[in-house]
């Protein structure tokens, strides 16, 4: 019989996923369930979706690790009272490690650094006598043959609530959420905030966002001058693009030197991130790039979505103590039906990609993490700027500044860029060649840098499509952008996808290999 283990986070973001022995075998997000964005609260569809998924009944399950705050809310202890193995875990951080731990090869020696806004607080994680509220601000874990140790700990305190944009502690997370309330009014929004960074510039009026003082991140001045300015802080303004310039840089400053810190100490120069500010591309393709680095780690799934996988994985090491590779696929969602490929089905794809079309892909299992990865993707034409403007005003409904990821066959990388990219997953920002920002403008956003998706599976339609769009064209990239509405999640199901067409107004959708029109 397999040993099957279910991890369960309720926290934001909430998602549960199933480790069948070494292997994941699926993992959802709460939101593509419910269809509330960031959806929190104790996942029980993600549980039964899993079980369904598998075709197993509560009994089967060896354990169920559940991942909660100290404060949950939205809980529903009866429910797994059904399982004959529950254990509840508050470790944060060190789930972070974990799920970042999948994509680490068990022979190599890595320094996992984990950064967000806040992790858990010490008595969770059996530290005595720390104080009241204080939290993990950043922890630095090593790895090595599927071991992970604890090198480094920072704790902060916590202010809940306490500012005109609200809580507030001292972390990267929390400035960039600051800055997120304060020009969108979401603290979600760190995404935009740092698209937004390339617009702005050195303002002498913003004080510096890093503190002099070698015991504070956080400048007290630049929060003294968030504290003076009127909220909101509308986005085409000076102010607030020089605001996101000046927190995007701070970041970036501040992960190279503690970047270069870790590796002068510990002689490690291979290095994970985990946490929600590693979904920072443009920050991530910095610290790619730099001479001291031998390889930069990324999970899909950084943020908080992630600690369902991490605690999972977790309990493989520690409770079962199984050190095997873990094995995995960014599709980790049910598969609703076998995909069927018919090759004139992707010719009439790219037909009307060339005619100037936004085509949707469902295919296979949907994607864990917030990268739609051309499982429930909608693709289009990336030498045409006229693409980017109706996909953001007319498709997504959202703020024109905004930039696409785009896909390319790994073969044709090296084309567009010199750059190192650490991650196939659209988690990494690099620098476009010249020649490749004149042919898409699509996809070069203002800082002449571009995310990108690299695909090898030949047997995807993702890779058909761009083998016969290049032979057809001679371009080697599309637009690749999630499939979803303004606020909405990712789709999930089949009846997700086509309402959510209709919704936007796209006409086309290959499903699971067969075109169908709307």
């Amino acid at each position: 019989m397999p040993r099957y283990i279910i991890g369960v986070h309720s926290g934001h973001d909430a998602s549960a996923c199933l480790l069948r022995d070494n292997k994941i075998a699926f993992a959802i997000e709460k939101e593509r369930l419910t269809r509330k964005k960031h959806d929190f609260g104790d996942p029980i569809e993600c549980v039964d979706y899993l079980l369904a998924s598998e075709g197993i009944l509560p009994r089967q399950i060896d354990l169920v690790v559940r991942n909660n705050w100290f404060d949950a809310v939205s809980l529903n202890d009866e429910y797994y009272l059904k399982f004959p193995n529950v254990v509840v875990n508050k470790n944060h951080h060190l789930f972070h490690a974990y799920a970042n731990s999948l994509m680490i090869p068990p022979d190599e020696d890595v320094l996992i650094w984990v950064i967000d806004g806040r992790g858990c607080r010490p008595e969770d994680i059996g530290y005595k006598n720390y104080g009241k509220n204080l939290f993990e601000a950043e922890s630095i874990y090593r790895i090595k043959g599927n071991h992970i140790e604890s090198l480094e700990k920072r704790f902060a305190i916590h202010y809940p609530k306490a500012f005109p944009w609200g809580s507030h502690m001292d972390t990267m997370g929390y400035a960039f959420a600051a800055i997120s309330k304060i020009v969108f009014s979401d603290v979600n929004a760190a995404g935009k905030i740092m698209a937004l960074a390339s617009f702005g510039k050195y303002n002498p009026i913003i004080p510096s966002v890093l503190s002099k003082d070698r015991d504070v991140l956080i400048s007290k001045q630049w929060i003294q001058f968030l504290q003076s300015l009127e909220l909101p802080q509308e986005w085409g303004t000076e102010m607030a693009q020089d605001l996101s310039y000046s927190i995007q840089y701070a970041l970036e400053t501040y992960s190279i030197n503690r970047i270069h810190t870790l590796i002068k100490k510990y002689s490690i120069r291979k290095i994970g991130i985990s946490g929600g500010i590693a979904l920072n591309c443009k920050n991530n393709g910095r610290i790619a790039n730099l001479k001291d680095v031998e390889k930069l780690y990324l999970f899909p799934a950084s943020g908080d979505d992630g600690l369902s996988i991490g605690g999972a994985v977790w309990a493989m090491r520690s409770v079962f103590k199984d050190y095997a590779p873990v094995e995995w696929h960014y599709g980790l969602g049910r598969q609703y039906a076998k995909t069927l490929f018919f090759n004139r089905d992707a010719e009439k794809v790219v037909e009307f990609l060339i005619k100037g079309a936004v085509v949707g892909i469902f295919e296979g299992g949907s994607e864990f993490g917030p990268r739609a990865l051309c499982h429930r993707s909608l693709i289009a034409r990336a030498d045409d700027i006229k693409l980017k403007i109706i996909l953001n005003e007319k498709v997504k409904q959202r703020e024109i500044f905004r930039p696409f990821g785009g896909i390319i066959l790994r073969k044709n990388l090296s084309c567009v860029t010199r750059d190192i990219l650490p991650s196939d997953y659209m988690l990494s920002a690099v620098r476009m060649n010249d020649e490749s920002s004149k042919q898409y403008p699509a996809l070069i956003h203002k800082d002449n840098t571009v995310r990108l998706q690299v695909i090898e599976d030949e047997q995807s339609s993702a890779y058909k499509i761009l083998d016969l769009y290049e032979k057809r064209t001679g371009k080697m990239m599309l637009i690749n952008t999630s499939f979803n509405g303004r606020g909405e999640p990712i789709v999930e199901t089949v009846d997700d996808t086509l309402n959510c067409a209709k919704r936007i107004g796209v006409r086309y959708i290959l499903i699971n290999g067969h075109l169908v029109f709307q």
